[in-house]
């Protein structure tokens, strides 16, 4: 059994359950047609009893034998028979019915009439014996075989149906293991087909709305998991990728220059002591900006790396922590004015990621103003708004500013690297923050974070 597939299996099982039902109704019914044969064999020997008793005080002679009990065709055999165990009705000394103890009890009317079984002449006989009158009793005899040869023809034709219904079964039950299995075997094949091609958009038909064509849809599901997730695993591949390849090529120029002014140094008892000062500057400026680079390197890397350790969320005071980053770029941009609109506001974040967010954004207001124009922060209903009065953004270059390392040709004049807003991106989207951007040609851009609730 253990070899058999799930098909055989089924059918097998179906053949066993069949048989088992067909011996059961088999049985059953050779055990009614006996007894029914039987009854009816009594039924008639106690109808003629019934009759001798009736006719025997008019007709004596009725209650003489019938004729010998070796035929089949010949009447029942009939013998009268006193108290004291003597023949009292005409008889033959060779074919006398066998008398017993309760047969002359019967006859004396101290016991009941009975049926009893006994062999004559090597026939089944079958006999009846009750009280014809007061001392003595009447013996009804007739052959049994006629009810054995019965339940043998029943026998064999019961035991043909059973075979011919197994038969029946077996046929059914492959075709029925078939069709019933025709779905698993679609499922079987389509699981093969995208081990084989490693495709998981190769779905899989869905017919009907049974158990098997839940678990069709329930593949088919998992199957656009997997395919989703294959995609972001691709697609988290190739960012990492072109980050390394954007990382590479920005790196390489203030890499560059380091090594030019870190030459300039090694000859600095040629260089007076301005140029000595201006490389120092030239140097640490250097210094500075290869380690903001590298910075948001590493934040972006964070980002996109799916098993990173999540960093603990907690409630804060986003107006608070909009004035303090807004208290830092004035240090930094003194030339220009920063004015305030702030309502409290209290979101669910990471203090440090969105301190850096709204850094960013200020510093890229404030990169793009010119000297004494206004960088206006507005906080209001969970949106946080940051307005320059730069140039602004043109059309071709609003759908990439977030995109990594972009710099639009008026930016390239610029410090930075292209790298900050697109931070800005990802912690919007780690905060679930919808991030947009709108502009003017020449009225400055507008920056929007907001928070959901």
């Amino acid at each position: 059994m253990k070899r058999l597939g799930l098909r055989g299996r089924i059918a097998v099982f179906f053949v066993l359950a069949m048989a088992s039902a067909l011996a059961g109704m088999g049985t059953a019914a050779y055990v009614v047609v006996g007894h029914e044969l039987e009854s009816s064999l009594d039924l008639g020997l106690r109808r003629q009893a019934t009759r001798i008793i009736r006719q025997f005080p008019a007709e004596p002679d009725i209650a003489s034998i019938s004729g010998p009990c070796r035929y089949l065709a010949a009447p029942s055999c009939v013998q009268v028979v006193a108290a004291d165990g003597r023949i009292e009705s005409e008889h033959f000394p060779d074919q006398e019915l066998p008398i017993e103890d309760r047969t002359r009890s019967v006859a004396a009317g101290s016991d009941a009439d009975y049926f009893s079984d006994f062999s004559y002449d090597g026939l089944a006989m079958r006999m009846y014996t009750v009280q014809l009158r007061p001392g003595s009793a009447v013996q009804v005899a007739q052959r049994s075989d006629t009810v054995d040869t019965g339940l043998r023809r029943v026998g064999i034709a019961l035991l043909a149906a059973a075979a011919a219904g197994t038969l029946l079964a077996a046929v059914i039950g492959t075709i029925l293991s078939r069709r019933a299995l025709a779905p698993v075997t679609a499922l079987t094949e389509a699981a093969e087909r995208v081990a084989r091609t490693r495709d998981p958009q190769q779905h899989i038909a869905v017919q009907g709305t049974d158990e098997l064509a839940r678990l069709a849809t329930s593949l088919n599901t998992m199957l656009d998991e997997l395919d989703a997730a294959l995609t972001a695993e691709r697609d988290s591949r190739a960012a990492q990728h072109r980050l390394v390849a954007d990382a590479s090529h920005e790196l390489r120029t203030p890499l560059t220059a380091l090594r030019t002014d870190i030459d300039l140094l090694r000859r600095a008892d040629r260089l007076s002591p301005q140029q000595l000062a201006d490389t120092t500057a030239a140097l640490r400026i250097q210094a500075e900006e290869l380690s903001g680079l590298v910075t948001d390197l590493i934040e972006l890397a964070r980002a996109d790396d799916p098993n990173a350790v999540a960093e603990p969320l907690e409630d804060l005071r986003l107006d608070t922590l909009v004035a303090d980053r807004v208290e830092t770029a004035r240090r930094h941009w003194p030339a220009l004015t920063f004015e305030l609109r702030l309502e409290p506001t209290t979101v669910h974040g990471v203090p440090a990621r969105l301190a850096r967010a709204v850094t960013n954004l200020l510093d890229n207001a404030a990169k793009f103003s010119p000297a004494g124009a206004s960088v206006h922060v507005a906080l209001h209903d969970r949106l946080l708004t940051i307005r320059d009065e730069g140039p602004g953004i043109s059309p071709e270059d609003l759908p990439r500013v977030f995109d990594r390392f972009y710099r639009s040709p008026t930016a390239r004049g610029t410090p930075g690297h292209g790298l900050g807003l697109a931070i800005v991106s990802h912690t919007a989207a780690a905060h679930g923050a919808e991030l947009s951007v709108t502009s003017d040609s020449g009225r400055g851009a507008e920056f929007g974070l907001r928070f959901p609730l």
